[in-house]
């Protein structure tokens, strides 16, 4: 059975590059045999791709280090090295080449070679991604990137096909082969789900053998640039360490994507483009992700993860280009834009606020709509400044890509690399917003915004996080207020146990800022969850991002509700401890817990999930997408209790909550209920099991009424019996007057 793995071990970004190392629990992760060199302690490196053009659009070749100037947050950086990077010829087979002229010797990092690529001019590699969209709009798209392939490509170009469905989805590995990615963009635009696409378990299979061969064949000598025989593709070996590089980079994506879409319990765009362009920083040569895309909207909650993409892309070198497949029909935005946000102001506090004396999760709630997300509101503009923000540019309100197909592919082909050295180099989360000069006039320079100044990593970190991540690893952690945490078994699967993780944080103790003026509150909660295994290695991390706002009368409701952060992952049988960290931005307070809990071994019989009080049951609306939310029951959210007394007035009946797995083809199931005060049980119950669900699976929800038992302390067990196989799951709860 496979043990899920959070992080994939990926070698040090090329593109910001330290001798800096993170000495939490962040990054106590495996050292990568291929980690590019170190700088020397203290300083760091910047490599950044800048394009020039002239005010009509043509490509300025002939820039000297000396007319350019580099800022970090309007402080003028050090360059290092300068050279214009260029494809040779044409577009025709055999013209490919690299014309590279220093004005400064590169630093060792700067090449990013593997062993066995030195004498190789680095590939063009770009990746062409496709997210959720019409039929309609996926005709466009498939028609614009097939005016890249047939026009766009050179010898060295090497494109992958990716598809954004339920899951990020392998379509077609890099290739130079023109008729595979045809056929590849065909598939990615049929509105086919690829989440469990074999290619995706294929990737990863190659990678695993391509890096065992690398230990054991000689690379095939690569052609020479000047060789008028040069093939289209590339040849490359099993073992040819830039083959390696690059089947390790599409197989770690896939899994840092399926990681991260669990960490944010969400089908957002935005995690797959980040774990892409992670994935893409060992690799050298010129980097471009173009994604084809409808639009993305990016509530508040999300803004830091937008952000994250953007930085990450700027530090892995990638180049993103969008395309807004709409086409004409995308130039209403502004005015949808508008009318989306009367809308959602009028119904956002109504549909989501529950009445004052209920809880309500944050999950369920929604804040009240402000001018920062009705500017998010407007899709197209989000894919603005994603394509803008890291060097590339927007394809928008025309149905022909034709023009755009040779203004991207002179990009890819021809493009400034400049190093240089940050004015302040210190790791401190904060944004480092880069500014490109000429003094050439009629010269516009096309190059990234900015990155996040964090420790170089193989993990994807959000901002937000780091604080938590120090909370985690203080010699005395910080225990401001009271939170609670819980890990919940369900059903057993070919990757482990699905394991629900639940932290609730209380809102009472939080501070808010309050606006009388205005009548409003304001404050933001960060909640982060990390699961490690018996040898105290991280396994998973789940982290969300609260921002509660609201107008001031409903402030009492909200103090009297939690944040609730659940997230679901596969776990291998064993021991394990959650450590569990929430902080109150504004003020600083932060909560950290750790809990220790045991994923059993699934037998051949009948199985038993946790067995779980229960604190409410949440109404679902009606056009509520499929889930595999093990807590949904009959159009309801069931909400468990994980700590604290149970108040026996305010509680009339104590529900609880399992799942039963039946064995197949055996006898009836029937369950007991046993109520156990001080070693003696005190009440039994045998509950009559509901039919099976279509996959044989039963969900339990029973309860007794509360005043039948005293105030006190009492252990729940939940016995299943099937033939002669006898499964026990129990809980603890106390009953209060």
């Amino acid at each position: 059975m496979r043990r899920s793995a959070a992080f994939a071990t990926l070698v040090l970004s090329v593109a910001l590059v330290a001798s800096v190392t993170l000495t939490t629990s962040l990054a106590r992760a495996q050292t990568s045999p291929q980690a590019p060199p170190e700088f020397r302690t203290g300083t760091a490196v910047v490599i950044l791709d800048v394009i020039a053009r002239d005010k009509k659009g043509r490509p300025v070749r002939d820039l000297k280090a000396e007319e350019l100037q580099v800022f970090e947050n309007d402080q003028r950086c050090e360059l290092r090295a300068f050279r214009l990077v260029e494809s040779a010829g044409t577009l025709e087979p055999g013209a490919a080449g690299v014309v590279a002229a220093p004005v400064a010797p590169l630093e060792p990092a700067a090449a990013g070679a593997a062993p066995g690529e030195g004498k190789r001019a680095p590939l063009n590699l770009v990746t062409l991604v496709f997210d959720r969209m019409s039929l309609e709009d996926s005709r466009l798209a498939e028609k614009s990137a097939r005016d890249f392939v047939e026009r766009g490509m050179d010898s060295r170009t090497q494109v992958s096909v990716f598809s954004i469905g339920v899951r990020l989805g392998l379509v077609q590995p890099f290739t130079g082969d023109r008729e595979e990615l045809r056929k590849a963009l065909a598939l990615a635009t049929s509105g086919t789900d690829f989440k469990d696409r074999p290619l995706t378990r294929e990737a990863l299979q190659k990678m695993r053998e391509a890096r065992a061969a690398a230990g054991q064949l000689v690379a095939e000598a690569p052609p020479s640039v000047d060789d008028a025989a040069t093939p289209t593709r590339q040849r490359v070996t099993a073992g040819d360490p830039l083959e390696v590089k690059i089947r390790e980079s599409m197989a770690n994506a896939m899994r840092m994507s399926d990681s991260l879409q669990r960490q944010m319990e969400g089908q957002w765009s935005l995690y797959p483009l980040l774990a892409l362009v992670k994935a893409q920083a060992p690799l050298a040569g010129r980097k471009t992700l173009v994604f084809f895309s409808p639009g993305i909207q990016v509530p508040p909650n999300l803004d830091d993860v937008f952000r994250t993409v953007v930085s990450e892309a700027n530090r892995s070198n990638v180049s993103v280009y969008t395309v807004d497949t709409r086409g004409l029909s995308s130039q209403s935005d502004i005015q949808t834009s508008a009318a989306a946000l009367r809308e959602a102001a009028t119904t956002s506090m109504t549909q989501q606020m529950k009445d004052p004396g209920a809880a309500t999760t944050l999950g369920e709630m929604r804040i009240m709509d402000t001018a920062e997300r009705s500017l998010r509101l407007n899709v197209q503009q989000t894919l603005s400044d994603l394509a803008e923000g890291t060097g590339g540019f927007l394809v928008a309100n025309a149905n022909d890509f034709g023009k755009a197909v040779d203004r991207l592919a002179a990009d890819i082909r021809g493009y400034y690399e400049i190093q240089y050295s940050p004015a302040l180099v210190s790791f401190d989360g904060g944004f480092r917003r880069i500014t490109v000069k000429v003094a050439r006039k009629d010269v516009v320079l096309q190059s990234r915004r900015g990155y996040f100044a964090l420790p170089p990593s193989d993990q994807i970190v959000l901002p937000y996080e780091m604080p938590l991540f120090m909370a985690l690893s203080a010699l005395t952690p910080p225990h401001d207020f009271a939170h609670q945490a819980a890990a919940l078994y369900f059903a057993p699967g070919p990757e482990g146990t699905e394991t629900s993780v639940v932290v609730e944080v209380p809102l009472a103790p939080v501070d808010f800022v309050v606006d009388k003026k205005k009548k409003t509150f304001a404050q933001r909660l960060t909640t982060l969850a990390v699961v490690k295994d018996a040898e105290s290695r991280v396994v998973e991390r789940f982290s969300d991002e609260y921002p509660l706002a609201g107008p001031l009368d409903q402030l009492d409701g909200l103090k009297q509700s939690n944040a609730v952060l659940r997230r679901t992952v596969p776990l291998a049988p064993g021991a394990y401890t959650l450590e569990t960290v929430s902080q109150v931005k504004g003020t600083g307070k932060t909560s950290v817990e750790r809990t220790r809990f045991e994923v059993p071994a699934a037998g051949n019989g009948p199985q038993l999930s946790s067995l779980c009080l229960l604190r409410r049951a949440d109404p679902l609306p009606a056009d509520s997408p499929p889930s595999d939310d093990p807590f949904r029951y009959e159009g309801t959210r069931l909400v468990p209790h994980l700590a604290g007394p149970v108040s026996q007035a305010a509680t009339p009946n104590l529900s609880f909550f399992a799942r039963v797995y039946p064995a197949a083809g055996s006898e009836t199931p029937k369950l007991t209920l046993d109520f156990v005060r001080d070693g003696k049980i005190v009440g039994r119950a045998q509950p009559p099991l509901p039919a099976p669900d279509a996959s044989g699976r039963i969900a339990y929800v029973g309860g007794v009424p509360s005043a039948r038992f005293p105030p006190g302390a009492y252990e729940v067990r939940l016995t299943l019996a099937q033939g002669t196989a006898r499964v026990t799951e129990s809980t603890r709860f106390e009953l209060a007057p």
